[in-house]
């Protein structure tokens, strides 16, 4: 049963990301750019799913990214987080590094702040 809820979400999840879409949209037109409504819109889409993705993969996260140390799989924590936390106490493994560092020269914005990764620690409940 949980297999068939899986793929009717995979199938329901274009959908429903359209529709929501629009209606954002529509609701803040007036409220917001269009710009600035997309980019919102997009930018906590990508939060959520880095929070499912820590917690969803959990297993595989902590067996292919980490040596030891602090665990991913906290639900309202992003992988970027637990990546700088575990960058912090050096508890990577080889592909967990290369993840880091990509994420830092990805995100230029934070370099100041010591990287992606770092500066999202402890920045996971309100995202601003």
């Amino acid at each position: 049963m949980g297999f068939f809820l899986l793929i009717i979400s995979w199938i329901l999840t274009p959908v429903l990301e359209l529709i929501s879409l629009f209606t954002v949209l529509w609701v803040k037109r007036k409220e917001y750019s269009f710009l600035k409504t997309v980019s919102e819109y997009f930018k906590f889409g990508a939060i959520d799913r880095d929070r499912f993705g820590n917690h969803n993969y959990k297993t595989a996260l902590n067996f292919w990214l980490s040596k030891d140390g602090y665990k991913f799989g906290n639900y309202i924590e992003t992988i970027s987080s637990v990546l700088g936390k575990k960058g912090v106490e050096k508890s990577l493994n080889i592909f967990g590094w290369f993840f880091y560092y990509l994420l830092y020269a990805l995100d230029y914005s934070n370099w100041k702040n010591g990287g992606h990764c770092f500066a999202s620690i402890n920045n996971n409940i309100s995202i601003k």
